[in-house]
């Protein structure tokens, strides 16, 4: 059995109705704060308790805006019951045909509402079942087979591993199958391994009582207490013991685990384990527990909370693993605020919750293909993944532009960092597949993420092909053929509409919804930037790239000079681009040092660089923010 779908309506941010489905082993719930994931979490574990037997007071403000005049209603629906199940829910299952085949399903109907006439006003909470809430009443002991293992973000997991009373470690140990089988009452002769914890109890008894220092102690309390305290008639025999021990049999086991400590040590680790440690401490006592359930929920606030990057990792992995085998009946449910976890779960599993919506990356979902979940899945890194937590995104091609464009964007009054926008550098590959992650099948549920693809059109005007690829190529004459070379030109459209044709075919691979591509003014990104105003600063930037300081004097007046013979402004921007070209300096760290030399001259000065920079860079710019 697995939570296949749960139904939200005025619950906190949710004014509804919002339904979310769920894969049936992992499900990873990704955004910013305040979105709506923790409200998720909540009503699932209101609906289904815990198994820690936590309880939830419902607030005012649990009620969407506070509106006590409208109801909150959760409807949760469990698919895929096993034959017993199905017998333990028999009254209360509804029947559904899925692919022409009728198939058991349960829904557990939560409604909360306030009693306005009382003073003070309460609440009334009611759980049916029935797809339309019109079936039984759920009854208690079926609630029970529904618990959920809850792990609460900001938990001390430390304190969860250790003794007392209803310690969380306790109530895990006892749910170990046959944990108490063995022999309970020690006797000289019984082997230490067939002893149960309640046998342990009693051979740590034996030797309490006949430890020597405490055998004389015990006797002389009795000495004292019965010839000197009580009454005759009134002696008592005294004895040492593990506390508990005297309980009645239904409580000696839990009075026994409730002094139980589970501790770690390892390599480095000197004294008390760290939060991280704990955290994952505590997720593994958790999945055992789940383990030994028939059906089993988890549900998991910031796994990452206290734990480095690299078990991160890890953590995520394992866990990913542990729902992944064919009998497993593990569903767990996570949220997180980690790129580095983001990146390396399965797409399908990822579901982007957004001003208190919710949009599953599972297929038919997005206009993603089957190729595109391989291919994402391989190189959707930990940086790229911050897309997934963005207000905006900005997708770029090349190291220059994720360099180069924050800084820019800075600069001109629209710092990204302020507007939580993205950089994501797809590096020449993939634009359109990552484009696509924004992208649903159904229009009406577009998600509101505004994304700008920046990308070169990839047209070299006429002039640059003699200075950027080979100067014998000065006569169109002399190009190869079309059909035999890697790079395109001007003079390849027969007219302005098929030019029009060719960018328009550009910005199709990515376009729709609230994806939009920004293609170059004329060829590159950094062809633009000299072509628009930036070409003196670009200079400075190669020079700085290329030549050892002592020099850079000499070979900046050298290509000045050069610069200022070229006949036109395409040629004068294809010279500088040759830099990149033909001499092969490194796009990365021009566009480094040309960051600091805009911020060095703009910074004071926003209105002169706006007026430098290309249309399409100003313009994605602005879409962002």
């Amino acid at each position: 059995m697995y939570l296949q779908k749960i139904r939200l309506q005025n619950f906190r941010c949710f004014r509804g109705p919002q339904v979310v489905e769920f894969n049936k082993g992992l499900n990873v719930l990704v955004g910013e704060n305040d979105s709506g994931k923790t409200a998720i979490i909540d009503a699932i574990r209101i609906v289904m308790g815990t198994t820690d037997q936590s309880w939830y007071r419902i607030e005012p403000t649990d009620f969407h805006q506070e509106q006590k005049d409208v109801d909150i209603c959760i409807s949760l629906k469990f698919s895929d019951l096993s034959q017993s199940e199905q017998a333990a829910f028999l009254e209360c299952l509804s029947c559904e045909t899925v692919n022409k085949e009728v198939k058991p399903c349960l829904y557990v109907n939560w409604k909360c509402k306030y009693l306005l006439n009382f003073q003070p006003s309460r609440i009334s909470v009611s759980i049916t079942t029935g797809s339309n809430g019109d079936g039984p009443a759920l009854p208690v002991e079926a609630r029970e087979l529904l618990r959920v293992t809850y792990l609460r973000p900001l938990r001390d997991s430390y304190s969860n591993m250790q003794a007392g009373r209803n310690s969380r470690l306790s109530q895990i140990v006892q749910g170990i199958p046959n944990i108490e089988e063995g022999i309970s009452e020690y006797t000289t002769g019984v082997k230490l391994e067939d002893l149960s914890i309640s046998g342990i109890a009693s051979l740590s008894n034996y030797l309490l009582a006949n430890h020597s220092k405490l055998k004389e102690a015990n006797a002389e309390i009795g000495t004292i207490m019965n010839s000197k305290m009580l009454l005759k008639g009134d002696e008592v025999e005294t004895a040492f013991e593990v506390a508990g021990t005297n309980s009645p049999d239904s409580k000696r086991l839990i009075s026994l685990l409730e002094k139980l400590d589970l501790t770690a040590h390892g390599d480095g680790a000197s004294g008390k384990i760290g939060l991280g440690t704990s955290n994952i401490l505590s997720m593994a006592c958790e999945l055992l527990l789940n383990r030994g359930a028939g059906s089993s929920f988890l549900l998991i606030e910031e796994p990452e909370a206290h734990v480095h990057a690299q078990r991160q990792l890890r953590l995520i992995q394992s866990l990913q693993a542990e729902t992944a085998t064919d009998n497993s009946n593990q569903q767990i449910i996570i949220t997180t605020h980690s790129p580095l976890m983001a990146s390396v779960v399965k797409l399908e599993n990822i579901s982007i919750v957004k001003g208190a919506k919710v949009y599953s990356l599972r297929k038919a979902k997005t206009k993603l293909e089957d190729g595109d979940y391989k291919f994402l899945e391989r190189y959707l890194d930990a940086t790229k993944a911050n897309l997934f937590f963005a207000k905006s995104v900005m997708m770029v091609e090349g190291p220059s532009e994720e360099l180069l464009i924050p800084t820019i964007a800075k600069l001109i009054g629209k710092d990204f960092t302020e507007y939580g926008v993205s950089v994501v550098n797809v590096r020449g590959i993939g634009l359109s597949r990552f484009a696509r992650i924004f992208q649903r099948t159904d229009s009406s549920e577009v998600i509101d993420v505004k994304v700008a693809c920046v990308t070169d059109r990839d047209v070299m005007p006429n002039c640059a092909v003699a200075i950027c690829v080979d100067e014998k190529y000065i006569d169109e004459a002399d190009w190869p053929d079309a059909s035999k070379r890697h790079w395109k030109a001007e003079s390849d459209f027969a007219s302005v509409a098929e030019k029009n044709a060719y960018l328009q075919k550009i910005r199709d691979r990515a376009d729709g919804q609230q994806v939009r591509t920004f293609v170059a003014d004329h060829w590159t990104f950094e062809y633009d930037l000299a072509y628009a105003g930036l070409a003196n600063e670009l200079i400075d930037a190669i020079v700085a790239t290329l030549y050892v300081e002592k020099n850079r004097e000499k070979e900046k007046e050298e290509i000045l000079k050069k610069y200022a013979e070229q006949p036109s402004p395409e040629s004068k921007a294809a010279y500088l681009y040759s830099f990149f070209s033909i001499k092969n300096a490194s796009k990365a760290e021009v566009a480094q040092h040309l960051s600091f030399i805009l911020e060095d001259q703009y910074s004071q000065d926003s209105a002169a660089l706006r007026k430098k920079l290309p249309k399409y860079i100003r313009d994605a710019i602005e879409y962002v923010t």
